[in-house]
């Protein structure tokens, strides 16, 4: 019977989607979703960040950061197990889903730290004062967390795989590993370690290209056609 349900929602969302005008995919990576499925072209339109005056306070940065929904296929557990192997410092924050904080708690080690949910000032700051944010997530559509990272300085460790690979520039406000496996993470964590590189400057001018003022602009110049 769900089978059959499922297969019914998809021919009427493909009909649906023929009624469209034009699609608008927050990233290149959901433009190619849109196109393989209901074989339409889609307008990029990234979303945008807002920064308060107050994240920008220059802090010591002694730890790793990573969170934001705590759910399977952001897979923290990856950067957990591989700051507990290294004995780096950790904090995560962000609520749990479906009993994956629980497993999240199991493997930590004693450098792991769990901050729970916090409000979006309390993120940033976090985030001034931490080396990298981990970004271990698969096929994520855009990914705002990386961004909000480097508004604040801070560069981003990703998996490569979906719309992150569009706002982190590699070797310039992040790095990339490309197997979702612990030691994957922690061979480019080690080799992050190592780089005597201001990453600062660079996070900031990067994510100043998704700002409010022109993700205004480019709806208002859609809605303008």
């Amino acid at each position: 019977v769900g089978e059959f349900f499922n297969h019914f929602l998809r021919i009427t969302d493909y009909e649906s989607s023929r009624n469209v005008d034009q699609f608008i995919a927050n990233s290149k990576e959901v433009a190619l979703r849109i196109k393989k499925f209901y074989r339409k072209d889609a307008i990029v339109i990234y979303p945008p960040i807002d920064l308060p005056p107050a994240t920008k306070t220059k802090t010591a940065r002694t730890f790793f950061i990573t969170g934001g929904r705590l759910a399977q296929p952001k897979h923290i557990d990856l950067a957990i197990a591989a700051c507990t192997k290294l004995g780096l410092p950790l904090k995560v924050f962000g609520k749990g889903f479906a009993g994956y904080g629980e497993e999240l708690h199991a493997i930590a080690g004693p450098t792991i730290e769990f901050v729970g949910e916090i409000t979006d000032v309390e993120k940033w700051k976090l985030m001034a004062g931490a080396k990298a944010f981990l970004f271990p997530s698969e096929d994520e559509d855009f990914g705002i967390i990386p961004v909000e990272a480097m508004a604040c300085g801070t560069p981003v460790i990703a998996y490569r795989s979906g719309g992150v690979v569009e706002s982190v520039i590699e070797g310039r406000t992040g790095l990339f590993f490309d197997e979702l496996s612990v030691s994957s993470l922690v061979q480019i964590i080690k080799r992050f370690t190592t780089l005597d590189f201001d990453w600062s400057k660079e996070c900031q001018v990067q994510s100043k290209k998704f700002n409010i003022r022109l993700f205004k602009q480019e709806i208002s110049a859609l809605l303008r056609v």
